[in-house]
């Protein structure tokens, strides 16, 4: 193996979609906290923590094909 071997970039486009997820589901589930505390109805427990989920998973996933672009 030599030492001025070129560098390879890895990409992991599985990996970075499931970190967004995860983060989208960080972001519905502390709005459903949240919804709950200030006494809200299920209904609009339900449809808040699902539009913010829906608004994260967007903008990662905006911000991942933005990433991926400038490479």
């Amino acid at each position: 193996m030599s030492i001025h071997s070129a560098h390879q970039t890895c990409h992991h486009p599985a990996r970075d979609i499931t970190i967004v997820a995860l983060a989208s589901g960080v972001g519905s589930l502390g709005t459903a906290v949240v919804t709950m505390a200030l006494h809200a109805s299920p209904f609009a427990t339900l449809t808040s923590s699902s539009a913010a989920f829906m608004a994260v998973l967007t903008a990662g996933l905006k911000v991942l094909q933005h990433l991926k672009h400038d490479q």
